[in-house]
């Protein structure tokens, strides 16, 4: 892999989607970099070897993709009407009544033993286990009842891998090849080297072996690659990046077949730059053909759709930009706390997690503002038309903040979403919430509590305190009516916690 330098950027960027007489066209992209990786590492990362994370700084910082004073500038603005008497829009005809939902495993998880904040909390459910990524460390737990901690190491010990401080984890399962994908970065070595790494289990079992795979994804001096996403069509797993020199410059995108990832083989691929961030991958159920990616900036009325193929072969592999067209949103305001004037992050509108894509119907969820309260928002995109087939607002009640959610759907169109909700007016401190619906259902209510966070959350003397980038929430490839999630709680004024449960119609 080739090291540029910067000045070249502007030659060598995608282009956005055609404008033609206010139409988006669709435009067809050319890869700028080949990404190479020798065979991968084994490594059994045995629980009484624990390798810890270098020292680093306590809070991982969050980056925006626009300018950070007009990040700044839109918190504020999106803030501005806020009141404790305040109500949100059309709240008591916007939560509709919704179907059977049960919770059947709700226990406590991974906490504050690392030092970083946020958790980024993240997982995915198996055939037998769940496996909970957070900053930083990986945690397996088997599916009996009550579930038991089969294993707990640092992702330094996992990856192998001191030099610099391991974030942004995520992890997925394969059902159809029964493997584990886990990935993380790892912060800048040098302008030239940035470790990206990816973790793939040689069988259903979590606690097993791996191939490890450790990659620079440095392709230009002094570029940043963060907030990493994860996601995995029929053939190839697809993985995407914010880029960042100074400021964002644009998302990356690259695929490799599974054929050689599953095999601990060599791989050397095409990689898509200058693209639309924060751009989210799919978790495809089905074989199709297409694999759509989906990104919605900050604010505005459309989302921009890459339409991926040919992801395993990379001297066929194309990419395709086009729009789909949305009601307009914006920036969420943050989340007020009770007890305490500090404010808890709701980052950007951002989607912050795989969609799920199932024939043609593209699921995905992100939080933006309804009035002057932070409250996520659901999508169905038919990606044929490129257009809303439904979408929805959900959240506890007319007066909570929530974030942080994310979506899965089954191959019946069955829906979960679990998110944060605080409601400092009548004291309800951090929650972590699940809701769902069923295909036909117009949207989706409010939902179950799975545990309140005993006290407010102040570990610093910044005003707005970060929370969890993304959570998860996955089908149960054992029974799809059911799903399992992992959600950000919190322990202690000054530690946080982290929530797994088994939920279900």
């Amino acid at each position: 892999m080739k090291i540029l330098n910067k000045p070249i950027l502007a030659a060598v960027v995608a282009l956005a989607p055609i404008m033609w007489c206010g139409q988006a066209v669709a435009q067809s992209l050319a890869p700028q970099f080949t990404l190479d990786s020798g065979p991968a590492a084994e490594i059994q990362a045995e629980e009484n070897f624990v390798m810890q994370q270098p020292a680093a700084a306590y809070a991982i910082p969050f980056r925006p993709t626009i300018d950070a004073n007009a990040y700044a500038a839109a918190k504020q603005a999106a803030a501005a009407n806020y009141s404790p008497q305040a109500v949100k829009p059309g709240a008591l005809s916007a939560v509709p009544a919704g179907p059977p939902t049960r919770v059947f495993k709700n226990f406590d998880a991974a906490s504050d033993v690392d030092g970083l904040r946020p958790p980024d909390t993240h997982g995915a459910v198996g055939k037998t286990h769940f496996v909970e990524v957070t900053n930083s460390h990986i945690r397996m737990y088997n599916k009996a009842t009550p579930p038991a901690l089969v294993k707990n190491v640092s992702l330094a010990t996992f990856f192998g891998y001191t030099t610099e401080v391991i974030f942004d984890p995520r992890v997925v399962y394969d059902s159809v090849w029964n493997r584990w994908i886990v990935t993380a970065e790892a912060f800048q070595e040098s302008n030239t080297v940035q470790r990206f790494f990816i973790g793939i289990s040689k069988t259903a079992n979590p606690a097993g072996a791996f191939f490890i795979y450790s990659v620079n994804v440095t392709f230009f001096s002094g570029d940043f690659f963060d907030f990493p996403q994860l996601g995995f069509d029929q053939d190839a797993v697809i993985f995407t990046a914010n880029i960042f020199h100074g400021g964002f410059v644009g998302a990356d995108e690259f695929s490799i077949a599974k054929a050689r990832l599953y095999n601990g083989l060599g791989f050397s691929v095409p990689v898509f730059t200058g693209l639309a961030g924060t751009l989210a991958p799919p978790i495809v159920l089905d074989q199709n053909a297409n694999s759509f990616l989906l990104a919605a900036p900050p604010s505005g009325t459309t989302f921009t759709k890459y339409t991926l193929t040919n992801s395993s072969r990379p001297n066929g592999t194309a990419l395709v930009s086009s729009a789909a067209t949305v009601p307009s949103y914006s920036v969420p305001p943050d989340a007020h706390q009770s007890g305490t004037t500090n404010l808890l992050d709701t980052s950007d509108s951002r989607f912050v997690n795989a969609s799920t894509q199932n024939g043609d119907d593209l699921w995905q969820t992100h939080t933006i503002a309804l009035g002057s309260f932070p409250a996520p928002k659901f999508y169905r995109i038919n990606t044929s038309s490129n257009t809303v087939a439904q979408s929805g607002f959900f959240f506890q009640t007319g007066t909570s903040d929530d974030w942080n959610a994310s979506i899965t759907t089954n191959t019946s169109n069955n829906t979960f979403v679990t998110w944060s909700s605080t409601d400092a007016n009548v004291g309800v401190n951090a929650q972590v919430v699940f809701s769902g619906k069923l295909n036909g259902d117009p949207g989706i209510p409010a939902g179950i509590v799975g545990v309140t966070s005993p006290t407010f959350y102040n570990p610093s003397a910044d005003t707005t305190e970060r929370w969890g980038d993304y959570s998860a929430v996955t089908i149960d490839p054992s029974a799809i009516s059911k799903a399992w999630l992992v959600n950000e709680k919190i322990n202690t004024t000054s530690l946080w916690g982290s929530q797994i449960m088994q939920v279900g119609f």
